[in-house]
């Protein structure tokens, strides 16, 4: 009889933390599949997908991830990658998007550190105060950054570039509508 019991009690755990389990999954970390729409080169070439699939899930109201990356120059063994969400999109005359990514804390690792180690921070703003970067990117290839004190939000300086990009999505295009209307 206790036997019974225990397992009964085992399956009311099991069910229980099935439950909880499904109930966190949902409140947490998203499980959807991000997608490439789109994937251009500095130029905005397109290599992989097009701008009208990026346009399409725009207009579908998905979300939208952009990435790149970058090797040093002087150094080109070493390289970096980025994957952003971006807080505004645009979509300009049917086909060109732009994105600006939100404040990101560019001089954290360095705050507070000896100026005379970091040489190169300087142009951007040093290592006594806080600096913030933004940027805006485009499906064209360009980026464009601006560096600027998070106290004050005086400018510090911006640096006009490109990149190669991929844009994801965490839905499929179909068919959409613009979104200003007949």
């Amino acid at each position: 009889m206790q036997t019974r019991e225990k397992n009964k009690t085992s399956l009311h755990i099991s069910i229980l933390m099935g439950l909880i389990c499904s109930c966190v999954s949902a409140q947490g970390a998203s499980t959807a599949t991000w997608n490439l729409m789109l994937s251009h080169t500095a130029d905005g070439s397109v290599r992989q997908g097009s701008n009208e699939n990026l346009v399409s899930v725009i207009r579908q109201g998905c979300q939208i991830r952009v990435a790149w990356g970058a090797r040093r120059a002087a150094d080109p063994k070493r390289t970096i990658e980025h994957i952003a969400n971006p807080v505004w999109v645009t979509v300009r005359d049917g086909n060109q998007v732009e994105v600006q990514l939100n404040d990101f804390l560019i001089n954290h690792k360095v705050l507070g550190e000896p100026s005379s180690q970091y040489p190169q921070r300087e142009r951007f703003g040093g290592t006594d105060k806080a600096v913030m970067w933004r940027a805006n990117l485009k499906t064209d290839g360009t980026f464009d950054a601006v560096w600027y004190y998070a106290h004050s939000g005086e400018f510090i300086t911006r640096e006009p570039q490109t990149h190669p990009m991929k844009w994801f999505a965490d839905c499929e295009p179909s068919s959409s509508e613009p979104l200003f209307g007949e």
